[in-house]
């Protein structure tokens, strides 16, 4: 799972980059919060709201995600996969006097276990997002981020993920197909998203108060995927990341309708092997992507600004010689204030993740030596969810996803009954 998807709030304040930490994304809300988020252990005799007027925000989350096979696998099962993550966010202006200033410490650990392999699903998505990158705990965030030039200027770097600021997207539904940052969905070989880090720097200029452009610089590391927690590695970096990203983020009737559209671009410049001529190694791997998220519908009157309908589509294609999986598309929507409960949403996606053709290929070649060979195809899957606000600090959203898994040809397709919790504390 990733906290992505907050790169709408991103330069409006100290206060938006809390709540957009604190609710991990969890709806389909753009616009930025003003107050701190609750949570189950309340004010602590009014310890944290102080804190948090100084500028020290204590952030404490755990997700958790059920997922029963009811159709599909070697069986049926249920399985449980979870998520803490605890951070410490400074409010540098407040701190120390640095204008534009946000520090940002995050440490996630990540337990439970994969229906996808105890049941031998055959799919290429997790049908639990948030499993995955170890049962153990990790630095997820350790960066400083400093505005200039009257905050049109953003400059981030430390520890970060690919995905929180390249890609972005929200964790609103269970399937990894429609969770965080796209492209590491395909090529999580190289592009890490949530929880895995690695040495980084963003920099995004605001060429306009609804435009952007921003580049960023990755470390390319496997050693950042080892199993433990550490501060960085210092040795073993293949390469550099290295996308470009356009936006725009324009508001309709009068700032009441928000989208948020981007355009990019990634090239690492690690080697890497060829997925269908045996011994040739490719300079570099590619790829692009587009977002668009769009909220269609407000509710007059509303104290919440994103009750109405919102849709979304993306799409990523990676190169074709060293990617097994080069595809991934999804679309989808959203309405917010169901059942005349403000915060409730309900959200459907569809989506699909291609299998290359070239790597296809190789493994049909591979099977005529070795029948137990798997062979790949497409995948296409659908989620439907309802997202019960059942307090401030707790969120409940039972899903329903169907799959035609494509990790393995000859599998069976997937009824998946879910629930994803949130609790903040």
């Amino acid at each position: 799972m990733a906290c992505e998807g907050a790169g709408a709030m991103r330069g409006r304040g100290w206060a938006a980059w809390v709540m957009a930490w604190a609710l991990l994304c969890a709806g389909p809300a753009f616009a930025a919060e003003t107050k701190m988020p609750p949570g189950l252990t309340g004010g602590w005799g009014g310890a944290r709201g102080l804190l948090y007027e100084l500028g020290v925000a204590l952030q404490v989350r755990y997700v958790t995600e059920l997922a029963y096979n009811a159709r599909g696998g070697k069986g049926h099962a249920l399985r449980q996969a979870g998520q803490l993550n605890v951070g410490l966010g400074l409010d540098m202006e407040k701190l120390a006097g640095l204008k534009g200033g946000t520090f940002q410490f995050t440490f996630t650990h990540r337990n439970g276990n994969n229906l996808n392999a105890d049941m031998e699903l055959g799919n290429l998505q997790l049908v639990q997002e948030v499993y995955g990158r170890g049962n153990v705990g990790r630095l997820t965030q350790l960066w400083y981020d400093q505005l200039f030039w009257d905050e049109r200027v953003h400059l981030k770097l430390g520890r970060v993920t690919m995905g929180e600021d390249t890609a972005d997207f929200p964790c609103d539904f269970q399937n990894l197909t429609f969770c965080g940052a796209q492209p590491g969905n395909i090529v999580g070989n190289y592009w890490f998203n949530w929880p895995v880090s690695q040495w980084g720097t963003r920099l995004r200029v605001d060429v306009a108060k609804v435009a952007y452009v921003q580049l960023a610089a990755y470390e390319v590391n496997p050693r950042n995927l080892e199993e433990a927690f550490y501060l960085g590695r210092f040795n073993g970096a293949t390469g550099v990341m290295l996308p470009l990203e356009l936006g725009w983020n324009p508001k309709f009737r009068g700032d009441l309708l928000e989208g948020l559209y981007k355009l990019g671009f990634w090239y690492d410049t690690s080697n890497a092997p060829d997925v269908f001529l045996r011994d040739v190694e490719r300079a570099g791997r590619y790829g692009l992507y587009f977002v668009a998220r769009q909220q269609l519908t407000h509710v007059l009157g509303a104290e919440n600004t994103a009750q109405g309908l919102n849709v979304f589509a993306r799409l990523t294609h990676a190169d074709r010689n060293t990617s097994t999986q080069d595809g991934q598309y999804t679309v989808g929507l959203g309405y917010t204030g169901v059942f005349g409960r403000a915060d409730d949403d309900v959200g459907f996606a569809l989506g699909t993740t291609h299998s290359n053709g070239r790597y296809v290929h190789a493994q049909r070649l591979k099977q005529a030596q070795d029948p137990a060979t798997v062979v790949p195809r497409t995948e296409y899957l659908g989620e439907l969810y309802y997202s019960l606000h059942a307090t401030e600090w707790l969120v409940l959203r039972p899903n329903l996803q169907y799959i035609r898994p494509g990790g393995d040809e000859d599998a069976r397709n997937i009824v998946v009954l879910g629930l994803k919790g949130a609790l903040t504390l």
